[in-house]
């Protein structure tokens, strides 16, 4: 996919390879392949998976740190899948070891430009010189006739700190304007504070808006009044994205200050597909994160976190996630996540195994902190999740990569727990998983799924056919702990219904609740239920 896609362009723009290695600080050298560095890079993916062709597109650079190389034969097999994919070249990594020479060899063989990446030179930093060009280009495009507006996204598209561009612009305009995030965040702003309370009233509200731009008045309707325009980037969802705040109406501004609000906008939208395209890049290069932790083979673990500047080496909390039901868009899950540990330095967000979870791993020590700050973003975000949940888990705070791999397990148990106690947006801690709910996380769902069809389904079947309330009456007979006579007064019917009742559960399941351990049987298998 193009490194940036936050607004349109006339024709494709890329970057020569040979333009690439005259880059000095990024140190690569061909290996194979020289004269053909006139070839150009349109995107940069970075990949470990042995056969990657099925996503990668034609006109890539593709970057590997070898982990899918377990013989020589690999290396034809990886190279053979790169090139059908059309790519233009491959960037080995030597952070883990030097460039075999069966890689060398099959990349001549296939016509294959084959260029060394030094171990003290990161994949991200390659990815941001070729984003960094593209960017350039883009902008000289789009903004040929308005010279202030070149300068100022040129500026963000080569790293400049956004929040001070943009309040910088925003102020030589005197426009008072915001840029908030998805779940409320304070991302960049000129004139003034604006209050938290009134960032996360328009951002949850903004999550039930189909069209932009929207004018509301703030301090429920006693305050300013604000025009609200989104901020997208390629792979945005609602959630994840940026809303661009501004004071006043567009029919108030004149056509100078709409101008100006139009120019912090495009500056906004390279910012916002800047920091979306950093996330999905450091998701590629820690593709094999999971599998390295469950192989405790934690020096290579630790090696890919830096890779994408994260840290291990200091208190780190891990944060496990999910939107259920699945599968969602690419790149949704991830950009919730970041949002919700955005502002902890250093975090980083991977996908966790073959499916649509998501591991953060967020340095910070105290772990209620970052607990807090989660759920206080849920709290906002959940007005948007529709028919869908998002479930957390969220570990302790541990320290140096040896303990890394037992805060991922209990991140996760944690997250398994925060789908079964239900809710649009759950929050569990690692701390809280000391009953038999950690025992009922724990187990996979399909074994879930079966022992409560086996206990439970009799007695749904049967209130199905006759209407009667048999798994109401289990639910109430477990809370009063057996007890008939409160039982029955709690229901208002007569004990001897109850006794009726009671007596049709115990034929149905097979279950006899007078004793403790059958009563445990179907608590938990109510417990399951919810």
């Amino acid at each position: 996919m193009p490194l940036v896609s936050g607004f349109s362009v006339q024709g494709r723009v890329s970057m020569r390879i040979g333009d690439l290695l005259a880059v000095e600080r990024l140190d690569l050298r061909f290996l194979v392949g020289e004269e053909l560095a006139d070839r150009e890079v349109e995107w940069v993916y970075t990949t470990d998976l042995l056969e990657p062709a099925r996503y990668l597109r034609g006109g890539g650079l593709v970057l590997t740190g070898m982990m899918w190389r377990t013989c020589a034969e690999d290396s034809r097999t990886f190279v053979a899948s790169v090139v059908s994919a059309g790519s233009v070249a491959l960037g080995a990594g030597t952070a883990l070891g030097e460039v075999p020479p069966d890689l060398v060899e099959a990349c001549r063989e296939f016509g294959l430009p084959l260029l060394e990446v030094p171990a003290q030179t990161a994949f991200g930093a390659v990815t941001e010189e070729v984003l960094r060009a593209r960017t350039r280009e883009r902008l000289t495009t789009m903004a040929r006739s308005r010279d202030r507006s070149r300068r100022l996204m040129a500026q963000v598209a080569s790293g400049a700190d956004f929040a001070k561009v943009f309040a910088e612009s925003a102020g030589q305009a005197g426009l008072r304007a915001w840029v908030v995030s998805g779940s409320g965040r304070d991302v960049a702003g000129s004139g003034g504070v604006l209050a938290q309370d009134d960032r996360e009233w328009l951002a949850a509200q903004a999550l039930g808006w189909s069209e932009f731009p929207r004018t509301v008045r703030l301090g429920g309707g006693r305050g300013a009044v604000v025009t609200v325009l989104a901020v997208q980037g390629a792979r945005t969802c609602a959630q994840a994205r940026w809303l661009l705040v501004c004071e006043g109406e567009p029919d108030t501004w004149g056509e100078e200050l709409g101008e100006a609000v139009a120019e912090l906008g495009a500056v906004a939208e390279v910012a916002r597909s800047r920091a979306e395209e950093r996330v999905v890049t450091a998701a590629r290069h820690l593709e094999g994160l999971s599998r390295l932790l469950a192989a405790q083979r934690l020096e290579e673990a630790a090696a890919l976190v830096r890779g994408v500047g994260g840290s291990v080496d200091a208190a780190v909390v891990v944060v496990s996630a999910a939107v259920l039901p699945g599968p969602v868009e690419e790149g949704s899950v991830l950009g919730v996540v970041a949002e919700l540990v955005a502002g902890f330095a250093g975090a980083v967000v991977a996908r966790d195994g073959g499916g649509g979870d998501v591991l953060a791993l967020v340095p910070e020590g105290d772990a209620e902190r970052v607990r807090g700050e989660v759920v206080r973003r849920c709290g906002v975000l959940e007005a948007g999740m529709a028919e869908r949940r998002l479930a957390l888990g969220t570990s302790a705070s541990v320290r140096g990569v040896g303990e890394l791999r037992a805060a991922a397990v209990e991140a996760r148990h944690a997250r398994r727990l925060a789908e079964l106690r239900g809710g649009r947006c759950r929050v569990i801690a690692g701390s809280e998983i000391d009953s038999h709910e950690l025992l009922l996380a724990s187990v996979p769902e399909e074994v879930q799924v079966s022992y409560r069809e086996r206990l439970l389904g009799p007695l749904l079947e049967y209130d199905r056919d006759h209407r009667s309330e048999l798994v109401e009456t289990l639910e109430r007979f477990l809370e009063h702990s057996g007890s008939w006579q409160r039982c029955a007064a709690a229901m208002h019917v007569h004990v001897n219904t109850l006794r009726y009742r009671i007596g049709r559960v115990e034929e149905l399941t097979g279950r006899d609740l007078s004793t403790l351990e059958h009563r445990v049987d179907l608590f938990l298998a109510l417990k399951l239920r919810d």
